[in-house]
């Protein structure tokens, strides 16, 4: 049961602090210390809502490109192949940090010179092992002999995918900007930034209602490449509790009912066991 003499929201904002507060209450236009704190909640949950969604597109599009990359670097002859070894001739291009963070993988870094790891990682476990800043800046090193093979085969569903659509730069170009909006979003989340802050999205907001909008097209697009790599995970991440969870919580509505009740907003029934042979719709 709650403690209802404890639910003060003067009490708690004045625990978080006036600089993480104060831009809550600006932008969302709070009449009142329960609409501040309501709004702050929020931002809270969008951001829970987001970090799943963001970490099934993270594998699904390293995946994608690993395979990609393995089918180039073998001539077609395996899809997971150490397409990153330095020591290889069919190594593909890497510079500067992208470099860097596949040579501490595979290199013993308290010798000098840096020695190679007798017993070497399989190329899924490197795969696995690298952040999800590398493969933007991955892609975009690519040279004009890669790019249109390991574009078309990583992103096979999108509705121009051939060698010809990818050997423009303009097309790599685009794509890439919208891979590293999306970094930059994940990056957001996971270091607690509130990521409804125009600057995080179009740059144009003005209105919290025109945030929600943008978060939503944020969605959109982390579904759409998703889609282009894996439908069935897109749909799957669509139809999942975290997907239903987000389209509740990014909406006007939701952001009115935190602000109205900061403290039963988007209360949830507790989950029963499913009945053995139940129908799901």
């Amino acid at each position: 049961m709650q403690n209802n003499q404890l639910l003060s929201s003067t009490r708690i904002l004045a625990t978080i602090g006036q600089p993480r507060i104060t831009p809550y209450r600006i932008y969302f236009r709070c009449k009142n210390d329960d609409e501040t704190l309501g709004a702050y909640f929020w931002g809270q949950a969008i951001a829970s809502a987001f970090q799943p969604c963001l970490g099934m597109y993270e594998v699904v599009l390293r995946n994608a490109i690993h395979r990609s990359a393995s089918l180039f670097a073998s001539q077609g002859q395996s899809e997971s192949f150490t397409w990153y070894d330095s020591s290889e001739k069919w190594v593909l291009p890497m510079r500067g940090r992208t470099l860097e963070k596949v040579e501490e993988l595979i290199h013993n870094r308290s010798g000098k010179p840096l020695l190679r790891y007798a017993s070497q990682a399989s190329p899924d476990a490197v795969v696995a092992a690298l952040s999800f800043g590398f493969w933007p800046g991955f892609l975009q090193g690519l040279s004009q002999r890669e790019r249109p093979r390991i574009f078309t085969d990583t992103f096979t569903y999108h509705p121009k995918s051939k060698p010809r659509h990818w050997s423009d730069t303009a097309h790599i170009t685009a794509l890439v900007a919208q891979l590293k909006a999306i970094q930059s979003m994940r990056n957001a989340v996971a270091h607690l930034e509130p990521i409804w802050k125009p600057h995080r999205l179009n740059g144009t907001e003005k209105h919290w209602s025109q945030s929600v909008a943008s978060l939503r097209g944020s969605m959109d697009t982390i579904s759409t490449i998703m889609e282009w790599c894996c439908p069935a995970s897109a749909e799957a991440t669509k139809q999942s509790c975290s997907g239903r969870i987000f389209r509740s919580i990014c909406s006007t509505d939701a952001v009115q009912a935190f602000m109205d009740n900061p403290f039963n907003a988007g209360k949830m029934a507790l989950f029963q066991p499913a009945s053995r042979g139940q129908t799901f719709v």
